[in-house]
């Protein structure tokens, strides 16, 4: 007897006895099981291991997924089940079980239409049992809903007269303007891509793109984190719902054609809430920075929500990193600043994020370094004109990087064809002197200074897009080859032999001493000039009234004398 084209549809409902137990926000879903048999069961088993498979692994909602076994006994009763393992419940969950035949080669073909299965996470295992060999196969396959989306904002942070955190409808899904936004070169744009309908556990892959050159001009150069410029009230989760899951991050590779140019680029990191990262792709390069190209990479990560939130910042480019290279962001004309989501999981529409060149501004500085000999803790202070603070402090201790730093670089908010005249002075320090004042303009600058070293000041003015480094060079100056000399005599004018000539500096306490030779002279050398001392005699068989002697050194003294009193 053999039986043919033999086909029928189950059709779960949400109350069935191995729904039960599921969690009540499992869709009702069907299956609609179809199989044939060619011949019934003879008792012949084949000689292939077992083997269950499917055309590929992953589904979306709706398509029918066809399951192909081999290595069955001939016309063996084989036992298919679909199951879940639960993240909500910790426990494997089964959804349907029902039987086929094998063929006379011990092959079988089954297939389920994935009406969006019933759990939590989309994971499935389709098992095959053979109910006579006992052999047994499995394989994976996970349900991908129909509706996954992901949507680029950017942060449009409001006008130069009126800034405007990165929170609310600052998230815009669109392109910014000067009047919706306000950046400079050197700034780092905010974006975010918010994802929704993501199977939970499900691996993505989602393909961002920026500008990098427009003929030969750089726009964006390379990736930073989002909270880099817009670092208060920055909130890539405004308006997230349901509510952001927990933080990851996730470091951003330096891009070697931007190193490869010699440009030093600013660490940062991919953040996301409610997903883990676990890889980026290199960079990919369309075009050359000669001319026109973009950049693009590609960011994996795990979803732990449906609806995760992937932000990241885009680094204007600086005309201090692109000089002599074409040009930087603000030499672009129209809008050059886009960003683009080409593809989420292989498939997108190429959303593209624009900012227009008006609403970006050369950035105009002012960097004050302290230099001094020697290296020490000591503390420079410094007031300022045209600048804020007005009052910081600067100490020169050779450690990079650390607490007390030895510069400062003031930002001046300046518009085009702007200046700013302002004024820098070191306070008068301890041993310290100010031996050299020194400013300097980028190539192509107009700002003007006037260093004057006896003041300790330099004034300056500050022109729009410029960088204006000045160094203060401080040193402890001594005069070599000064001495003090005399002699130390008795009542009658016969020389003293060893008695003790001590000579303090009253200004850093330093103490030197000399024993007077046989004929009662003595003499210090290399003393410091422009110190006050106080210079004493003793010794153990002579008494001196007048023991001692302060001055101001200028010059070598050759008779500072002494003389015992009558025994």
């Amino acid at each position: 007897m053999s039986v043919v084209g033999i086909s029928c549809r189950l059709t779960i409902g949400g109350q069935s006895k191995f729904m039960s137990s599921i969690n009540k926000r499992f869709f009702i879903f069907s299956f609609l099981l179809m199989f044939s048999v060619s011949t019934v069961f003879a008792g012949t088993f084949g000689k292939l291991a077992p083997s269950v498979t499917t055309e590929r692994g992953t589904y979306l909602a709706g398509e029918t997924v066809v399951i192909n076994g081999q290595g069955f006994g001939r016309f063996e009763n084989i036992s298919l089940s679909v199951e879940n393992y639960s993240d909500s419940l910790q426990r494997a969950v089964l959804l349907m079980n029902w039987n086929v035949y094998a063929s006379n080669k011990g092959t079988f073909s089954a297939s389920i239409p994935f009406d969006s299965l019933s759990s939590d996470n989309g994971r499935y295992i389709i098992r095959a049992t053979g109910t006579k060999s006992g052999t047994t196969a499995e394989t994976g396959v996970v349900a991908v809903p129909e509706n996954e989306s992901a949507d680029l904002d950017q942060c449009a942070n409001g006008p130069f007269a009126a800034p405007t955190p990165c929170t609310g409808s600052a998230w815009q899904n669109g392109n910014v303007g000067q009047s919706q936004g306000h950046y400079y070169e050197g700034d780092s744009i905010p974006y975010r891509i918010k994802f929704d309908d993501l199977t939970i556990g499900s691996s993505n892959t989602v393909t961002i793109e920026w500008d990098t050159t427009k003929a030969g001009k750089h726009a964006i150069d390379y990736l930073t984190s989002y909270n880099r410029t817009e670092s208060v009230g920055n909130n890539p989760c405004s308006g997230v719902v349901p509510a952001c899951g927990a933080v990851t991050t996730f470091p951003i590779p330096l891009d070697p054609n931007v190193s490869g140019a010699g440009v030093t680029q600013i660490p940062g990191v991919f953040t996301m809430w409610g997903g883990t990262i676990t890889s980026v792709s290199a960079y990919t390069l369309t075009g050359t920075y000669g001319g026109d190209s973009s950049t693009s990479i590609t960011i994996t990560f795990t979803a732990n929500t449906v609806n995760p939130v992937l932000a990241w910042g885009g680094h204007i480019a600086d005309r201090n990193d692109w000089a002599g290279q074409g040009g930087s962001a603000s030499d672009i004309t129209g809008s050059p600043y886009h960003t683009r989501l080409l593809e989420l999981n292989g498939s997108g529409g190429n959303q593209d994020r624009s900012l227009s060149n008006v609403a970006v501004r050369l950035i105009s500085r002012v960097v004050i370094i302290k230099q001094a000999a020697p290296e020490s803790a000591n503390v420079f202070g410094f007031s300022a004109t045209g600048l804020n603070p007005a009052n910081f402090t600067l100490v020169d201790d050779g450690v990079d990087n650390d607490a007390t730093p030895n510069n400062i670089t003031f930002t001046v908010p300046l518009g085009t064809g702007g200046s700013q005249v302002g004024s820098v002075t070191e306070t008068a320090n301890g041993f310290y002197s100010l031996t050299n004042l020194t400013c300097s303009v980028q190539v192509g600058g107009t700002s003007t200074f006037a260093p004057n070293i006896p003041l300790e000041k330099v004034d300056f003015t500050l022109q729009y897009g410029d960088t204006l480094t000045c160094t203060f060079f401080n040193s402890v100056t001594t005069a070599a080859g000064v001495s003090v000399g005399g002699r130390v005599v008795d009542a009658f004018g016969s020389g003293i032999s060893r008695a003790t000539v001590t000579i303090q500096n009253l200004s850093n306490g330093e103490v030197r001493t000399a024993s007077t030779s046989s004929f009662g002279y003595y003499r210090v050398d290399d003393l410091p000039s422009g110190d006050s001392y106080i210079v004493t005699v003793g010794h153990k068989r002579y008494v001196f009234s007048n023991n001692s002697q302060i001055f101001t050194l200028s010059d070598a003294i050759e008779n500072l004398d002494f003389t015992a009193d009558m025994q």
